[in-house]
């Protein structure tokens, strides 16, 4: 049922696309046939005299039907005059002129032996070297001065001159400026200024594709795309008659080149872009392209003439393109992106539309209508360039949902980062607390309890020594304060806690003797100066001190600090007493200094003579 229900569904745009298709092919025959089918009304002519003026060929003058094609009435021709005589019952009045729709030769158009004007050039040897004429010449107008056009006979004469089996003459139109203008007008903008502005298009879209290949060099299907209308745009510039710097002949060739690349182009376009790959098929595609290449190129060496050449390529190239339009058919049922109701009148357009030439070209139909193939161009060129744009538009969508979900994802681990970080940091804190809390009970146990035992003991000994137990108790609160202060957070700048403990030993200075000499300066931050590394300096400090009080004998004690080469911060206790023993060195007091410094990472020094000591500490 599903499968039934799919086979509708994918049946429903082929019989509309068709449908589409068959509407648009009356449309355009309509809209074509109005444009370039002369009113009614007109003075026609549809029959001249003909005579050879070649010196070397001998055909008999004759009257010619128009048009009048040299493939079929004068194959070995490439000069000749046309001569009618035009019976008008009385003088005109008014501005009159002459239209031709099809002229595909050069000529000089006479009335009553007075130059009208000239298509291109008459002389023997310029443009009729060329081995075959152009079919894409545009329609030609000529204004009738005042009373030319006389009661009687009035007599026409085209001279013309083109290659061999090449020359063609349409029927020939007279009548009032008015009348006559708007049809030419009409049939000059179907057939030149419309290619000329599908030709502008495609050279624009065909831009347009090259910077989106440019910008996605992984997607070649906009880079084969963008050759296709390059060379689809080069093949209609040298069929018109375009002002370029080549001559007429080489313009032929290249714009039979462009053409067969075109189509080449399109199978390697419509290969990327179902995600086809042939590589032999396209070997051999590229391998008959180069082949008929320099078949046309060097064709006026070869044993047939140039326009059969033009004949075996363009049968090439209608089997090429119709490959690659088969190609897109077959998939068309099957892929989703391809439900475009317009890509099958685009293709049937371009497949009607090149038999339609092709017929033209092997002159199966009369050589007097126009090519038409460029008119397939606006609908194809649209369709496989929206094909294209919504690929390009998919991706972009595709890349912005992937980095939507990429920048989702990443929002996600963050988030999850951040939870691990939060996490590891109350870890850290836990540890840190933890840390701080066996490092406060062993600094209690080792000073404030040491303090405590000793005056326990001496109470329960019942020795009432008062200075010494006021001592035990003096030292007791200076740890229990030292401990404070490097527990406090803003307090963790060596000027801050230097300054804290002047207060406490400014008095116990006093009281014995020594005067304070305070040399603190601003210092610069030390690393990773927390608690810990706080207690220990102040340690470090209280007992160097407290050595200063107890053992020097000075009258003076100097505390300093400052910043040595803008990165080390020293503190230095020093003092004018009697220096230290040598025995003395190797006490306790000194030793646990040394130990503080190395578990902070700082430099102890102790420098001492008789002139005084010196302690410093670099941190």
């Amino acid at each position: 049922m599903k499968n039934s229900i799919r086979g509708w569904y994918r049946l429903y745009p082929v019989t509309g696309g068709i449908f589409l298709c068959v509407l648009m092919l009356v449309s355009f025959r309509y809209i074509y046939l109005q444009a370039i089918t002369p009113p009614s009304g007109l003075l026609t002519i549809d029959r001249m005299n003909f005579t050879s003026i070649n010196a070397a060929v001998d055909v008999k003058p004759s009257s010619r039907d128009l048009p009048d094609d040299w493939q079929k009435t004068a194959a070995s021709v490439t000069q000749g005059q046309y001569q009618v005589t035009v019976n008008l019952d009385k003088k005109t009045s008014g501005l009159w002129g002459i239209y031709l729709p099809v002229l595909q030769m050069n000529a000089r158009i006479y009335l009553n032996e007075i130059l009208l004007g000239q298509t291109g050039e008459t002389e023997q040897g310029d443009a009729y070297a060329d081995p075959f004429a152009r079919m894409n010449n545009p329609p030609f107008y000529f204004t009738l001065p005042d009373n030319l056009l006389q009661a009687g006979e009035n007599r026409l004469t085209l001279q013309v001159q083109s290659a061999a089996a090449s020359g063609l003459l349409g029927k020939i139109y007279l009548a009032e400026d008015t009348r006559l203008r708007p049809a030419f007008n009409k049939r000059y903008s179907a057939l030149i200024t419309s290619k000329t502005i599908i030709t502008a298009a495609m050279l624009a879209i065909a831009v347009l594709m090259n910077v989106l290949w440019v910008l996605r060099r992984q997607d070649s299907v906009y880079g084969w795309y963008a050759l296709m209308l390059y060379t689809w745009s080069a093949h209609n510039i040298f069929a018109m008659s375009i002002d370029v710097p080549f001559s007429m002949h080489t313009q032929n060739i290249l714009s039979l080149l462009a053409l067969g690349w075109f189509v080449v182009f399109m199978v390697k376009a419509t290969h990327h872009y179902l995600g086809q790959q042939f590589p032999v098929r396209e070997k051999i595609i590229f391998s008959l392209a180069f082949a008929g290449s320099m078949m046309i190129i060097f064709s006026e060496y070869l044993p047939w003439s140039l326009l059969l050449s033009h004949q075996i390529w363009s049968t090439f190239v209608l089997n090429i393109a119709g490959y690659a339009l088969l190609d897109f058919t077959v998939k068309y049922r099957e892929r989703d992106d391809l439900q475009n109701v317009l890509i099958i009148p685009a293709g049937f357009f371009m497949l009607i539309f090149g038999i339609h030439d092709w017929l033209l070209l092997m002159e199966i139909l009369p050589r007097d209508g126009s090519r038409l193939l460029h008119f397939a161009a606006p609908v194809a060129v649209s369709v496989f360039g929206a094909l294209l744009l919504e690929r390009f538009a998919k991706t972009l969508e595709r890349a912005e949902s992937l980095n939507l979900e990429l920048e989702q994802r990443v929002a996600e681990k963050h988030r999850q980062l951040e939870k691990n970080y939060q996490r590891l940091k109350q870890m850290e804190h836990k540890q840190l607390l933890t840390e701080e809390r066996e490092r406060f009970m062993k600094e209690i146990h080792d000073g404030v309890g040491g303090h405590l035992i000793s005056m326990l003991s001496m109470v329960r000994s019942g020795k009432q020594d008062t200075e010494l137990l006021v001592h035990a108790i003096e030292s007791t609160l200076d740890d229990l304060r030292i401990m404070i202060d490097s527990l406090t957070p803003e307090d963790h700048d060596i000027p801050s806690l230097l300054g804290a403990m002047r207060a406490r030993i400014e008095p116990q200075l006093e009281s014995s003797g020594l005067k304070l000499h305070w040399q603190v300066s601003e210092l610069p931050a030390v690393d990773d100066f927390g608690p810990h590394k706080a207690l220990q300096v102040m340690r470090i400090v209280q007992e160097a001190i407290t050595n200063v009080i107890r053992h020097a004998g000075a009258k003076n004690i100097t505390i300093k600090a400052f910043a040595k080469d803008n990165k080390n911060v020293v503190i230095e206790i020093s003092d004018d007493g009697k220096g230290i023993l040598p025995d003395a060195k190797s006490g306790r007091g000194l030793g646990n200094m040394l130990h503080r410094a190395k578990e902070i990472g700082a430099v102890f020094d102790i420098k001492s003579d008789d002139t005084g000591t010196a302690t410093s500490l670099t941190l």
